[in-house]
């Protein structure tokens, strides 16, 4: 079995995004149920719009687990990649709207506050050893809740870079993760495998760096001056470091940076098929 990292410490760093849980209110009609109890000792039904395209699999037994233990039906929709507010629009629009569904940012509890029911002394909520990653609305009502915890990094394959004459101890920093990745895609040829996957700009990969790369910078500005909410403009003051390992992604990979922006590279498959050491992701 390969043994694949994640980098969480050069350059880059790590940062963090949360996607959050949030339940229907509305009384008996919503459907909110308890888990626990012999099957068929709840009532109501779930219905669950998930957010991320990735969990899906695991989301639907989760949702069998469930009702084989309580009884309650559960059905997991999971909206199509970078359509969950359209698909949450027309959904809470039907008589039978989701009852679990996510609120991820401030913005999100500006359109979707109204529609969640107050989490504030529920199981899940007492569950928490933290109350950073909630979200609230101006009158204090806990709407969202976190349920997933996001880093942003490069994923390695430590063989193929052990392969390709090199070891994970000597990559400590941007500058000697540039020197490993140049040299691994210069020999690319004789080693059967590139550095990095496809860097594809097209709308089923662009995200990896217009959404999580770029947030990087934001995290690092943020740190540097807080923020309540991201500004209408920025300093810019990371933007070169951004730059930088961008351009080293696209500059050793395995498809040329002018043939990215039309896309139709699965970086996923390139790294499951071994033919690159490192892609950018976030987990």
């Amino acid at each position: 079995m390969k043994k694949w990292k994640t980098i969480l410490a050069l350059a880059l760093s790590a940062a963090m995004s949360l996607s959050l849980l949030a339940g229907c209110g509305g009384g008996a009609a919503s459907g909110n149920v308890s888990g626990g109890g012999a099957a068929g000792s709840e009532t109501g039904r779930v219905y669950w719009l998930n957010f991320k395209p990735e969990l899906d699999e695991t989301a639907q037994d989760l949702a069998k687990a469930y009702t084989d233990k309580t009884g309650v039906p559960v059905q997991v929709i999971t909206a199509a990649s970078g359509t969950y507010q359209q698909t949450l629009t027309a959904e809470m629009d039907k008589n039978a709207p989701p009852t679990l569904f996510v609120i991820g940012n401030t913005a999100g509890v500006a359109d979707w506050g109204d529609y969640a029911m107050d989490l504030t002394g529920t199981a899940i909520a007492n569950e928490l050893n933290t109350d950073a990653y909630n979200l609230y609305d101006d009158a204090g009502k806990l709407v969202s809740i976190g349920y997933c915890y996001e880093c942003y990094g490069i994923i390695v394959n430590p063989d193929l870079v052990q392969q390709a004459g090199h070891s994970m101890d000597e990559i400590k920093d941007f500058a000697s993760l540039k020197a490993v990745v140049e040299d691994i895609h210069t020999n690319a040829a004789t080693l059967g495998f590139d550095a990095f996957t496809s860097c594809d700009m097209d709308d089923s990969s662009s995200w990896r760096f217009t959404g999580h790369m770029a947030n990087l910078e934001y995290f690092y500005e943020q740190k540097d001056d807080p923020w309540t909410e991201c500004p209408a403009t920025i300093t810019g003051a990371y933007m070169d470091n951004f730059k930088n390992l961008y351009d080293l992604c696209i500059n050793n990979s395995l498809t040329a940076p002018t043939d990215l922006a039309t896309g139709g590279h699965d970086a996923a498959q390139e790294f499951k098929d071994g033919k690159a050491a490192f892609t950018v992701q976030g987990s």
